[in-house]
């Protein structure tokens, strides 16, 4: 929803910068199930 509106991206080109930035590797699990797991404080705490 909202950061593909602001960024205008989709996909890998979205999805892959995100990934890298929430965990600090280029691969690993379905962001659908890490961010649960973070949850919204975890994943604000790891912004640059």
């Amino acid at each position: 929803g909202r950061i593909r509106e602001a960024t205008g991206r989709k996909g890998k080109a979205l999805f892959m910068p995100l990934r890298l930035a929430l965990t600090g590797q280029p691969s690993g699990p379905e962001l659908a199930d890490l961010l649960p797991l973070l949850g919204r404080e975890g994943t604000l705490a790891r912004r640059p």
